[in-house]
């Protein structure tokens, strides 16, 4: 072959190579990339009352079944104390931030949980060591992530767009400064976090009179505030408790702590400390009260911290550059108390005996004991005789043996025979077990389907693709739904 030839040939195929290398570009530029989670909540900003109210409704909106949300009433000024709950097990934590006005960087650290924990929930994906899918099928936690809209407001706004008479006596309160970046109190000038019945009376360092900070009120529990966040407390009975501020970099865990709580209670703390890096503080012998903390231990002796989150910055708010670095400190603590809660109910749970067949709808781990995590045997989906339940654990007869287990929500249930038709309008998903976080396993199109089962609102349905669980909150039954398969073999006879 001739030398000119044999660049011909060679300038050919690089021609060719380049074609290709170019068309390869091409194609993976115009491939669709694969969404990763949305953020809703964006902490690295002033965090308002309106942001977090609208970001609430957002995340309600984005993960149905796992958040929902819960006005606690009305705050002096008009405002909703907001409570969320994210979760779906039976303990409880409660975290709350935002009593001090100027500490509303608390509130952007909560909703940052929120939303970080709503999306590893969703994705089945793991946050340091933690399956958080399978611990918030465990525990619900509960937020009111700003108990002081009013005086956060206050404290972020001024008293623009207030009524004047009302603006002229706060500005009074404030030592006749209209600059409220320092304001700690509610906008009736009381310190909420002065306001609980635990050693009210002795409180250090009051003020006599209503002002940006330190006033403790006339009594104990007259703002509507902390009457809400009593009653709340009362209502989901939570096993931890934790109250965001943000001010030291410390955490106080002690309000004379019985002694049979104290290993527990800092044992704990102990942990949190190391996984912020703050210091624990020592407990006193005559602690200055008021606190939530210092409120949920006396009145449940149970763990209760308050977590200070920055250094020192004096009388304002927490500078914004500050707040990566605390959610980095943060960020596992309310998995790993989460973990804690639900380890202090489980143990506290009495047997119960209820001698039933319930359907195993899909694959778990049957297990030895109760708590155990590895060494299971898994069982397929089959009718079960419960035998046992203590807390979320079942002890059951199955084909493989005797044991037990902790199934996901939907996996163990009482299917309820009926026989129905069940119409829809839209395309809707169909899932292997009743719930919407099981696996999806095919998409229906518009159509009517008969119903054999029903849980709930969930409904069993027979399609050309096998028998799947649907929702039936997006469906219509049509015939006859009110009575079972055995009422309408009655009928018949």
């Amino acid at each position: 072959m001739r030398k000119s030839d044999f660049r011909k040939r060679i300038h050919k195929i690089t021609l060719l190579l380049l074609s290709c290398v170019l068309l390869i570009t091409l194609f993976v530029a115009a491939a669709p990339v694969q969404a990763a989670a949305t953020n809703i909540v964006n902490p690295n900003q002033v965090y308002s009352y309106n942001l977090m109210k609208r970001d609430i409704e957002r995340l309600v909106q984005e993960y149905p079944d796992l958040v929902t949300s819960e006005s606690l009433g009305k705050s002096p000024y008009g405002r909703d104390l907001w409570a969320v709950k994210l979760g779906r097990g039976e303990s409880v934590l409660f975290l709350n931030g935002s009593h001090h006005a100027r500490e509303w960087m608390t509130t952007n650290l909560l909703m940052k949980m929120l939303d970080t924990y709503a999306q590893a929930y969703k994705t089945n994906g793991k946050i340091e060591d933690y399956n958080v899918r399978s611990l918030l099928d465990q525990v619900s936690i509960w937020i009111v992530p700003m108990v002081n809209p009013d005086g956060v407001t206050l404290s972020q706004q001024g008293t623009v767009g207030l009524p004047a008479n009302l603006a002229k006596t706060l500005i009074k309160y404030n030592g006749n400064s209209t600059n409220f970046s320092r304001w700690k109190a509610n906008m009736q000038g009381i310190d909420l976090n002065r306001q609980y019945p635990a050693n009210w009376n002795t409180i250090k360092n009051s003020v006599s009179t209503p002002g940006y900070q330190n006033y403790k009120g006339k009594k104990p529990a007259e703002t509507s505030e902390v009457q809400m966040m009593m009653k709340l407390t009362e209502r989901i009975d939570p096993e931890v408790t934790i109250s965001y501020h943000s001010s030291g970099e410390i955490i106080f865990w002690n309000f004379n702590t019985l002694s049979s709580n104290l290993n527990r209670d800092k044992t704990i703390a102990r942990t949190l400390g190391n996984l912020t890096g703050y210091s624990l503080v020592a407990p006193e012998k005559n602690p200055s009260g008021g606190g939530y903390k210092d409120w949920f231990i006396q009145k449940y002796g149970r763990p209760g911290f308050t977590i200070e989150i920055s250094s020192y910055v004096g009388e304002t708010s927490v500078p914004l550059r500050k707040f990566d670095k605390i959610w980095s400190e943060n960020k596992e603590v309310g998995l790993y108390s989460a973990l804690q809660s639900y380890s202090l109910w489980l143990n506290k749970q009495k047997p119960q005996y209820p001698q039933r067949s319930m359907s195993l709808l899909a694959g778990t781990e049957l297990y030895t004991k109760i708590g155990a995590s590895t060494g299971g045997i898994n069982l397929q989906p089959q009718m079960l005789q419960v035998i046992a339940k203590k807390g979320d654990w079942y002890q059951v007869q199955a084909a493989e043996g005797l044991g037990w287990i902790h199934p996901s929500p939907g996996k163990l249930v009482i299917v309820e025979e009926i026989l129905a038709n069940a119409e829809f309008q839209q395309s809707i998903p169909a899932y292997k077990y009743p719930d919407t976080y099981a696996p999806k396993v095919v998409s229906l199109d518009p159509q009517s389907v008969q119903v054999t089962g029903r849980w709930g609102t969930w409904l069993q349905a027979s399609t050309p693709s096998g028998s799947w669980w649907i929702d039936g909150r997006k469906a219509k039954l049509v015939w006859p739904i009110e009575e079972t398969v055995q009422e309408q073999q009655v009928k018949l006879e």
